[in-house]
């Protein structure tokens, strides 16, 4: 019996949202030969859907044939034979969802229809979620092949190879599953499943009950062997915390480090006299070298000044030579002192940390001192409001500066004064008057003598008459530009507010002789007010200030008198002295660096003024040597600037001697030493707390459990254990016993089924020869096919190629299809682009196999290959 679909029609359903049709199927090959995305595929999953899914079910798949975009309801319509009996049926899901089916047996509608349909077409019912589930669907399932599905060798379904063993049952030979076979075997799964669950074998009932008693015992009898163990231990335990605490009282009675402790203090105090000191001498190291730097740079300035204008190009190109070799030089004297600054940062950071925590402790230990120290703090902001004082004229002198680019303007228009007054001179008309009285010059009365005409003139005669002199176009072109000239340098001395251009420059001069005298006069300042850490007052005036108003003379008497701390100072001091003494190396350090960039910068400036000066012509040198001798410090040159240096060197001496006697003292090492000493002391103590705690802990312990009976409950444990272990061995050996049994009847009936599965090789083995000449296929007891034998070498299937696996999978289905055909079971062949890995050889074979089985069963044909099937006989359609 063949299942013959004659008509398919959708609407609503994914691409085909209007009513489509496909009509005049027949028995036979039926090839439809489409490009892809006309629909072939959804052509196929439509007619699955009528036939294998319940129109009430709205899950995922049957939602996913609604049209993109749109909400309606898909249909599908099917006219199809079987037993030559003629069959109607439409199918609609989700909006309106219903069905239809009619036949011989009348009309049919809703669930009853949907169960006329499984029983006439043998198939299940079940849940069908993202796809379709091809093992409910029973020898359709099987023979209707979707894209991709023929392309690996499957095994039927559960429901599909019961129908196929009732089919073999009498060539076999046996009775799968007779009545007393499966009397026995419930009666054995009856008494297996009080030890064993069914599928996966674990244990469950009694067997389960007997292996909880054992753990339950196990651990009981660990819980109290453990108790037992634990006051143990607790006895011990509290001996030796005993022993240990009578040990740490003795040493904390007896403290060995009071000696050094006052000895390292003491020491501590010349380390930070050092220190104080090694800051004064680096201000007057600072200010002796800048006034050296001064001097020296008079001293090149008018030797530079001296060289003549013939070789002033060969110096200028000496001197940026030099700078060139001093850039290096600068640039890493730069790069140190950000290092050095970066490294100041980080101490100061750990050091102010460390006096905050030490502040309010030491502020009260040390009144007396702190007055004594603010009144020197009055005392030196008196000094540096003194030296403050002489900033305001410095600082007005060196707002007094020109620009340079003002200079240069200044410069250039009186060139073009002194260009144009000499074109005027060498190319104008001299006029002379010579004895003659009562003559004027444009309404003014003029002199006897003689002058350059450059403009128009009128000279007015005896008696009314007026003479009219007009010079050339070019004369008074010349003579405009010199007003203009003269304008432009008289607005520029007028807005600068100097007589010429010599003033401009010894303003700057002077300017920066000021600029000069500031850093000495700030250097000085930063000396005058350095940081006291003691007060808690950061280096420089502001903080000095700011300090001295907040804190006056009268407060300090006061504070003087407040109670001692009720701690030594020297505990706290331990914990910041560290940090201290690595500021104090930062800062060092800092300050070297910053006055070696500023020295190799400053060794820069008697090059780049001389640089300059070389550019100048023999006029700007006369003008600068001018000035130079004018200087106030010119004159006592040769005697100030040596005396200068060696101040220099002097104070250079004692700035080295100050840091050595700095480095002497190793702030670092003694506070270290310090905070190991109390971290000593610390650590003894808490020790000595924590012994005593640990101890009435223990007391309390071996008090409590001392009379809970735990050595009888650990033997009452052990008994249990015992008895649950043999119940456990007793019950084990009935569940393997029956587990045993159960096994030898499953291999009984398997080697049954296997009985079967010769049958089915036979069969596909008259069509795998077709295209395996000699290969026998192996069957496994699922009826899946495993493996192909060839010259006695067997080859499972998953290791042939594609396309190999494709073609097999297609006769596996053909030999299935032929069994349920001769049952008298509905079956017809869908194949969606089939063969696709084929050789053109075995592609003619399997077409052969296709055609033959066209003349037992129905066979639809979907594919894009028009040039595969362009000449196999059938009846053809469109989509």
């Amino acid at each position: 019996m063949s299942l013959l679909i004659r008509r398919i029609a959708l609407e609503n359903f994914r691409k085909f949202r209007a009513p489509h049709e496909v009509a005049g199927l027949t028995g036979g090959l039926n090839i439809v030969i489409e490009p892809n995305e006309t629909g072939k595929s959804t052509l196929l999953e439509a007619v699955r859907a009528a036939l294998f899914l319940k129109h009430g079910s709205t899950t995922r798949l049957i939602r996913s044939f609604q049209p993109i975009g749109d909400n309606v309801g898909p249909q599908v319509a099917l006219d199809f034979d079987v037993a030559g009996a003629r069959w109607s049926l439409t199918k609609r899901f989700i909006k309106s969802a219903s069905v239809d089916l009619s036949g011989p047996t009348g009309r049919q509608q809703g669930e009853a229809a949907e169960q006329a349909l499984q029983a006439l077409l043998g198939f299940e019912a079940g849940q069908q979620g993202t796809g379709f589930d091809k093992a409910l669907h029973g020898a359709l399932g099987l023979l209707w092949v979707a894209q991709t599905d023929g392309l690996c060798v499957e095994a039927p379904g559960s429901s599909l190879r019961d129908l196929i063993g009732a089919t073999l049952e009498s060539e076999a030979g046996a009775l799968v599953g007779g009545a007393a076979f499966e009397r026995i075997r419930a009666r054995i799964d009856t008494q297996y499943a009080a030890y064993f669950t069914g599928r996966s074998g674990a244990p469950t009932q009694r067997l389960l009950a007997a292996q909880k008693r054992v753990a339950a015992a196990a651990e009981t009898l660990a819980e109290a062997e453990r108790r037992e163990g634990l006051l143990e231990a607790a006895f011990a335990d509290l001996d030796a915390a005993r022993r240990q605490l009578s040990t740490l009282r003795r040493e904390l009675e007896n403290d060995p480090d009071a000696a050094e402790r006052a000895g390292l203090l003491a020491r501590l105090e010349t380390a930070r006299g050092a220190a104080l000191q090694l800051a004064t001498r680096k201000a007057e190291a600072a200010a002796a070298a800048a006034r050296r730097d001064g001097l020296e740079d008079l001293a090149a300035r008018h030797t530079a000044a001296l060289e003549r204008q013939a070789r002033a190009q060969d110096r200028q190109q000496a001197a940026r030579a030099e700078l060139a070799d001093l850039s290096a030089g600068v640039e890493a004297a730069r790069a140190r002192a950000d290092t050095a600054r970066g490294a100041l940062a980080t101490a100061l950071s750990a050091r102010e940390a460390a006096r905050t925590a030490l502040a309010q402790a030491r502020a009260q230990d040390t009144a007396e001192r702190r007055r004594a120290q603010i009144a020197a703090a009055h005392e030196r902001l008196a000094h540096v409001a003194a030296l403050e004082a002489e900033r305001a004229p410095l600082d007005a002198t060196v707002r007094q500066a020109v620009p340079a680019q003002v200079l240069e303007d200044l410069t250039a228009a009186e060139r073009e004064v002194v260009r144009h007054r000499t074109l005027l001179e060498a190319d104008g008309t001299r006029v002379e008057l010579v004895g003659a009285g009562g003559v004027t010059k444009d309404g003014a009365p003029l002199e006897a003598g003689e002058w350059t005409l450059t403009r128009e003139t009128r000279i007015g005669l005896p008696g009314g008459g007026e003479l009219v002199l007009r010079p050339s176009e070019a004369l008074v072109g010349a003579q405009a530009a010199l007003d203009a000239a003269q304008a432009r340098c008289a607005a520029l001395l007028a807005q600068w507010q100097v007589s010429g251009l010599a003033e401009a420059r010894a303003r700057n001069d002077a300017a920066r002789e000021a600029s000069r005298a500031l850093e000495t006069l700030t250097a000085r300042v930063l000396a005058a007010a350095p940081a006291d850490r003691d007060l808690d007052l950061a280096a420089g005036p502001g903080p000095l200030r700011a300090f001295v108003a907040a804190h006056p003379l009268a407060a300090a008497r006061a504070e003087a008198h407040a109670p001692s701390p009720a701690r030594s100072l020297v505990e706290l001091e331990a914990e910041q002295d560290h940090t201290e003494a690595a500021f104090a190396r930062a800062e060092a350090q800092a300050r070297q660096a910053e006055d070696d960039a500023r020295e190799a910068e400053k060794a820069q400036t008697p090059l780049a003024i001389e640089e300059r000066t070389a550019a100048a012509d023999l006029a700007r040198v006369a003008e600068e040597l001018a000035l130079l001798t004018a200087h106030a410090d010119f004159t006592d040159l040769p005697e100030t600037l040596p005396a200068a240096r060696e101040a220099a060197a002097t104070a250079s001496l004692a700035l080295q001697q100050a840091q050595a006697n700095a480095r002497a003292f190793d702030e670092t090492a003694l506070t270290r030493r310090l905070d190991t000493l109390a971290a000593r002391r610390r650590a003894a103590e808490e020790s000595r707390a924590d012994l005593t705690t640990r101890i009435a802990r223990l007391e309390a312990q071996v008090e409590s459990d001392g009379g809970k009976g735990l050595a009888e409950h650990a033997a009452a444990a052990r008994e249990e254990d015992e008895a649950a272990r043999s119940a456990l061995v007793r019950i084990t050996e009935e569940a393997e016993t029956l587990k045993l049994l159960r096994e030898t009847l499953a291999e009984a009936q398997a080697e049954t089924a296997r009985s079967i599965t010769g049958p089915v090789a036979t069969r596909a083995a008259r069509h795998v020869g077709r295209i395996l000449p000699g290969a026998e296929p192996a069957f496994a007891d699922d009826l899946g096919l495993t493996a192909i034998r060839r010259a006695g070498v067997e080859e499972a299937c998953e290791q042939l190629s594609k396309g190999t696996q494709e073609q097999l999978a297609l006769l596996t289905r053909l030999s299935f299809a032929d069994m349920l055909l001769e049952e008298g079971r509905p079956v017809s062949l869908i194949l969606d682009d089939p063969l696709v890995y084929s050789d053109d050889v075995r592609l003619d074979a399997m077409t052969d196999l296709i055609l033959e089985a066209s003349e037992r069963m129905q066979v639809i044909l979907l594919t894009c290959r028009e040039r595969a099937f362009r000449h196999v006989e059938g009846n053809r359609l469109r989509m």
